[in-house]
């Protein structure tokens, strides 16, 4: 999905390509990725410094995300409009639908305007760019252009199946038009927006990517809009060429000619918009003239033909009435932007205030969305017409989906759509009867969304696809092949945390219903599994979305708390079972897939065909199994009682569940009862170290201060901390912070033990007004010593182990996207132990897993290896000492920072200048004679490295290299670059190597140094590795060495 925002709202941003500057920026939503990308990045050139600044300065429009991102550092000021010299602004971007299926990848093209010189980055403000500045003041107009990007299609969508990263980011820009400015830019002031001239616009585009239609004001095709209209251009990217669709002049000023809005069928072959010019001497008739009119023509790739007028009206309203919008002056029909136009061309959808769009008659008061079939050249109006007590003020955009061979359209071709979308505030029957009372589709009469099939009845049915409650305003659906999936802006909390109503973009999923279960629903708190009561759902009415009930206040609160939970908080984890099976197989998402900073939505809504939804809003999911669901409670929902309903892959299970303000619930090492709470020491801001605790601890400077203690849990997001009561056995503690981490559902709650702190092994409770975790004859405990704690071991903390890793492994400092990824891997555990320790083990081996090493320390490994075989003439394990090995690494990994600018290039570089260094050296030249023939010197390195040469893959391509000159040193590199990269090599050498590492780079030395003196301690670890297949983490192989006593003396205790 392609979105234009001036908020900050990339998953992906980074230091330099991000939008804090508040432009209009292009973003991709990849909802199988549950990514956001920004596409173009460019800032506006502000007035010259020593211009005043309006005062006070707006705030900046807030992120589409559901909570919102670290910062990045530093953070550059939103530009202001008054302060703009000249806007760069990207806009209305639309994304070819289907591409050519080739390979198994798409290539995706969106089209949109833009008027930056460059669009993969372009930043205003920066002196470098002043001759673009220049050009830009005079011709800095909106032009056409597309953005193409290549992504594998194999994503099945229902299974919420976690998706490699794929940039989407990385794509070509190219320019389709490059003309004259009508008007140049002018500067913005106080009162005054700056203005770029708008000449290229409203660009549509062809499901394969190929035609682009668009309207502009340049004299694009010889000298047929010499007068600078706004006229209909179509663009074929495979001629490549220009084409006019309409010619128009405007002789007055008072009644401007123009054209717009252009649609195009899948192919680009049929094309339809709307214009008020006279084009086929059927738009002149006294009240008809000048009016907007939809049109159709044809497009052979080349020319157009077939130009025929849809809609014959009349201009305005018949009386004005200036209480309801939209003004009365204008055109009898509206035809948006957007796809308005069936993808096989023969349905057009639009909304006008004629009675009859054919025959240019009396117009009513209100704009009433039809359809017409191009075949047939008729007309259908979509639900009833609003009057003068039944307002129905909102575009309604109509739009078609269930295109053939979705669930809903099964037997049509693929380009053919069975259903019309569009928005109405009416309350009608399915029927089409207008109404006042809840037999209606919208007793609310809130703008919501309705769908019927094709051909349009007059009678329906109309079923409404949206169970939006009564706040925003109007909203614009964008439908994709099928109903099951819509999007949207609104400005509304719709229960994914919107709290200040800003206009965000929503993606609606709505699973199709095959049975309606009567098996049990049952739900509990999702840290330690404390039941929650659940009610029977009220009957749900004929023609109506699974509206939810009326919410209902909470339950009156007792005196005293109580560890019996009444209802969910929002954001709280929790777990659904039921009499029936929950899921055909089961699923979980991991916590490196779940974020609420790096993922949107933070959680898969879908897992192997299972979604659940509290009020119509979707719930993040974990796990999904026959047995249960663990999910998490949307964010933004109220409180009140609201239904649940679980979707099995089209088996549906309801309920009623209450959301209360608060329900915590301790993150526990049973996941129910008792057990070990999740809790840890937090004094030391760098590290979170698990119990036991003391009363106090030594903050870094040899000073025992106050211990503060972190506890996760779940239940209290949005709580105040002054709300909150901590008790630790018998002392109560008010917590300072409360916030929630990166991990959806999980909340930490910090205190401060005073000195009086009851010590020994004791329950932990947390509690919120009358809501309590588990009391103390099921809470979980934390074991509280009296006195201070010793000194800390910098390497318990996160920042420091993570440059550590890269210090060890890879020979260089961090670069900034990768430490700030590893910590957050890290820290995304919170303060739970146990996690902790895995993410430790695993982030420390994915450095000798990384790309970076295998293709740099691993291959310095394997080249000794093959040139001269094991140390001590095989009679040692491994083949070169750590003496060797840092040297060598150093020089193949000069420079080398994967996936940061040409690093790929400069790696190649660097091995064929390592090769090249080592064949010379006098050790090789040595043991590798110049008179050896082409044969004998491959088997030679292939022997040495042991692997029997009749059966090397790489020994032809090897011996080839040197068979024309066996002595000459470039054809050796090549060779000895090949056995070192063969396979066989790679795949016999790899857990040899990973042991080797542990000690060169953990304890600093070679195996057999002191304290070891021999090969033992390798040999015991290379033998256990062996026996788990390779499996670090069952061999407990990192874990024994990062917990050495050898290793943490490196740095401290």
């Amino acid at each position: 999905m392609v979105i234009e925002s001036n908020g900050d709202i990339a998953t992906e941003r980074t230091a330099t390509r991000n939008n804090q500057d508040g432009n209009r920026e292009i973003f991709l939503f990849d909802y199988a990725q549950r990514r956001i990308f920004q596409i173009t990045n460019t800032r506006s050139v502000p007035n010259p410094a020593g211009s005043p600044s309006p005062s006070p300065s707006p705030s900046p429009s807030p992120s589409v995300s559901p909570s919102p991102s670290p910062t990045v550092s530093p953070t550059p000021p939103v530009d202001e409009p008054s302060n703009t010299r000249i806007e760069i602004s990207n806009n209305r971007p639309m994304i070819s639908l289907e591409p050519a299926l080739v390979g198994g990848n798409r290539t995706y093209t969106i089209v949109f305007s833009s008027n930056a010189p460059a669009l993969g980055t372009f930043d205003g403000t920066d002196p470098a760019n002043a001759a673009a500045v220049t050009a830009l003041s005079t011709d800095g107009n909106q032009e056409i252009w597309t953005y193409s990007f290549t992504v594998a299609d194999n994503a099945v969508l229902s299974s919420g199946a976690e998706v490699p990263l794929a940039d989407l980011s990385a794509g070509t820009f190219s320019r389709i038009t490059n003309t004259p400015a009508s008007r140049a830019p002018s500067p913005g002031s106080a009162n005054v927006s700056p203005f770029i001239a708008d000449d290229n616009r409203d660009a549509q585009i062809s499901d394969n990517g190929q035609v682009i239609a668009f309207t502009s004001t340049a004299n694009l095709v010889g000298s047929g809009n010499a007068d600078r209209n706004p006229e209909i251009f179509v663009f074929n990217r495979n001629t490549p060429a220009f084409t006019q669709v309409t010619s128009t002049t405007t002789t007055s000023l008072n009644n401007p000619i123009f054209s717009d809005n252009p649609c195009l069928s899948n192919d680009g072959s049929v094309i339809a918009f709307t214009s008020n010019a006279n084009l086929l001497t059927t738009n002149d008739d006294g009240g008809g003239l000048s009016n907007a009119e939809i049109y159709l023509a044809n497009f052979s790739g080349t020319a157009i033909s077939g130009l025929r007028q849809v809609t014959k009206t009349k201009n305005g309203l018949p009386t004005a009435t200036p209480d309801v919008s939209p003004d009365p002056t204008a055109s009898a029909n509206v035809f948006t932007f957007g796809r308005r136009l069936s993808r096989d061309g023969k349905f057009i959808a639009f909304e006008t205030i004629a009675s009859d769009p054919k025959a240019n008659g009396a117009n009513t008061n209100f704009y009433t969305p039809f359809v017409y079939d191009v075949t047939a050249d008729t007309f259908a109006q979509l639900g009833p017409r609003a009057t003068s007590s039944a307002i129905d003020p909102v575009l309604h955009a109509p739009t078609f989906t269930d295109y053939g061979g979705t669930p809903k359209c099964p037997s049509q071709p693929p380009l053919t759509p069975c259903s019309v979308v569009w928005t109405s505030a009416l309350n009608y029957t399915s029927g089409g009867t207008l109404v006042t009372d809840t037999t209606g589709l919208n007793p609310a009469t809130v703008a919501q969304l309705f769908l019927t099939t094709l051909p349009v009845q007059t009678s329906g049915p109309f079923v409404r696809v949206s169970n939006f409650p009564a706040t925003g305003f109007g909203v614009t659906a964008v439908a994709s092949n099928s109903r099951q999936r819509l999007a949207f802006a609104r400005p509304a909390e719709l229960g994914g945390g919107n709290p200040d109503f800003s206009s965000e973009v929503f993606y609606q999923l709505l699973p199709t219903i095959t049975t309606e279960s009567t098996a049990t629903l049952t739900l509990s708190t999702g840290a330690s599994l404390m039941s929650v009561p659940v009610a029977s759902p009220t009957a749900t009415p004929v023609g109506s979305p699974s509206p939810s009930p009326s919410p209902s206040p909470s339950p009156s609160p007792s005196a005293s708390p109580v560890a019996s939970p009444t209802g969910l908080a929002a954001g709280e984890l929790a777990v659904a079972q039921a009499s029936a099976s929950l899921a055909a197989s089961s699923a979980t998402v991991s916590n490196a897939n779940a974020s609420e900073s790096k993922r949107t939505p933070a959680l898969p809504i879908e897992l192997n065909g299972v979604s659940v939804e509290i009020n119509g809003a979707a719930c993040g999911l974990y796990a999904v199994s026959s047995g249960q669901i663990k999910f998490v409670v949307p964010i933004g929902l109220s409180q009140g009682n609201f239904p649940i309903v679980i979707n099995n892959a089209g088996t549906v299970i309801r309920g009623v569940v209450t959301i209360v303000p608060a329900q915590p619930d301790i993150f526990t090492s049973t996941n129910g009862p008792g057990g070990r709470a999740v809790v840890c020491n937090a004094t030391n801001s760098a590290a979170c170290t698990a119990e036991p605790f003391t009363v106090t601890t030594n903050d870094g400077t040899g000073t025992q201060v106050a211990t503060i203690l972190r506890v996760s849990l779940t239940g209290v997001r949005n709580t105040l901390a002054s709300t909150i009561n901590v008790t630790v056995g018998t002392t109560a503690i008010v917590p300072s912070i409360n916030t929630n981490t990166d991990l959806p559902g999980t909340d930490n709650v910090t205190f401060t033990l005073p000195s009086t702190v009851d010590t020994g092994d004791l329950p932990i409770i947390v509690t919120v007004g009358v809501a309590s975790s588990r009391d103390a004859s099921t809470a979980p405990h934390i074991t509280i010593n009296a006195g201070g704690s010793p000194i800390p071991n910098p390497v318990d903390t996160t920042a420091f182990f993570v440059r550590q890793q890269y210090r060890d492994f890879l020979n260089r400092e961090p670069d900034a996207d990768g430490y700030a990824f590893w910590q957050n891997e890290i820290n995304s555990c919170g303060g739970d132990a146990q996690c902790l320790e895995v993410k430790r083990i695993n982030v420390s081996a994915a450095f000798f897993l990384s790309i970076e090493f295998q293709q740099t320390g691993f291959l310095v490994y394997r080249t000794y290896k093959a040139a001269y075989g094991n140390l001590n003439n095989d009679a040692a394990p491994v083949p070169l000492t750590r003496a060797e090995f840092l040297p060598d690494t150093a020089e193949i990994g000069n420079n080398v920072i994967v996936n940061q600018g040409n690093w790929q290039q400069q790696l190649e570089a660097n091995k064929v200048n390592y090769f090249a260094d080592f064949v010379s050296r006098s050790r090789f030249t040595n043991a590798y004679p110049a008179n050896l023939t082409a044969q004998q010197f491959v088997d030679n390195l292939y022997t040495r490295a042991g692997i029997a040469p009749a059966s090397a893959s790489n020994r032809t391509a090897a011996i080839n290299e040197v068979n024309a000159s066996p002595a000459d040193n470039a054809s050796r590199a090549k060779a000895l670059r090949l056995v070192a990269e063969d396979q066989m090599v790679i795949q016999q050498e790899f857990n040899r190597a990973f042991v080797l590492m542990e000690y060169f780079g953990y304890l600093q030395r070679n195996p057999n140094d002191p304290p070891d003196g021999d090969w033992s301690g390798y040999n015991f670890w290379l033998n256990k590795l062996n026996q788990f297949n390779g499996n670090y983490i069952n061999a407990e192989m990192v874990k024994a060495f990062l917990s050495s006593i050898e290793y943490r003396r490196r740095f401290g205790q």
